[in-house]
């Protein structure tokens, strides 16, 4: 009767053991599923929020009070910005050997085609290398820092605000700075390159780097849109491809 007893003592700590072993697993196994389902969650947000800056942002506008005006000058057109002055010349690049149109505008002096340099990690859209001759590579930042030609810089901020406000600004200078404007600075839609190996917005959107740099994974540019007049001004993941305008040192 004891030995009875005794294997059913053991038969039941085994059952309570084996069930304790299966609740434990189950729970693992449900927590690393919850894990990965919260990573996949947060790496999806990101990426719609990341490319999400890459968008044609919205136009801002400011309201003043209206002034009273006289019937004399209420006759009054408005004048629009007349077009920066500007002159077309050419440089050629001793690294390759490939020739840059560039052109004045005010006081700057810019290339007015997107620099096809091979850098380390520059792309061409798609990987296809007419779109390199066609718009430019892509460039991480760190390879848009160092890729311009001697005597040539990747604008910082600053630079590319002088040029937007020579045009009207932000609400108005992507027109004017787009393939057909009156600028002649001739963006065209060369789009972007994923870190993730993904290309976009080609033939829609252009984006162009800038050398200000918000930390050590995200830096500014600009982007100019085939929809809309305005210009985008973000900050973007270092990491990710865009085109380089050079400007004269």
């Amino acid at each position: 009767m004891k030995t009875f007893f005794s294997v059913v003592v053991v038969i039941i700590l085994m059952l309570l053991g084996f069930w304790y072993y299966m609740d434990k697993k189950c729970t693992e196994l449900e927590n690393a599923n919850n894990l990965a389902i919260s990573e996949a969650v947060t790496q999806a947000v990101d990426s719609v929020n990341s490319h999400h800056a890459l968008d044609v942002p919205l136009r801002t506008y400011h309201v003043y009070k209206a002034k009273q005006e006289s019937s004399e000058e209420s006759k009054k057109t408005v004048k629009k910005t007349a077009p920066v002055k500007k002159s077309s010349n050419v440089f050629t690049d001793k690294r390759d050997g490939k020739k840059y149109m560039f052109a004045e505008f005010g006081d700057q002096i810019w290339m007015t085609e997107n620099l096809d340099f091979k850098t380390k990690n520059s792309k061409c859209y798609d990987q296809n290398p007419k779109n390199c001759e066609k718009w430019g590579a892509l460039y991480p930042w760190n390879d848009a820092m160092v890729a311009c030609p001697e005597g040539w810089h990747l604008p910082n901020d600053a630079e590319w605000s002088e040029l937007i406000n020579n045009y009207g600004g932000v609400n108005e200078a992507g027109a004017r700075l787009k393939k057909g404007g009156d600028s002649g600075f001739n963006v065209l839609w060369a789009g972007y390159h994923d870190k993730k190996d993904f290309y976009g917005k080609g033939g829609v959107s252009s984006y162009f780097w800038s050398s200000t740099e918000q930390n050590d994974l995200y830096a500014s540019f600009k982007g100019i849109y085939s929809t809309a007049d305005n210009v985008g001004t973000y900050t973007y993941t270092k990491a990710d491809g865009m085109s380089v305008r050079c400007i004269k040192d």
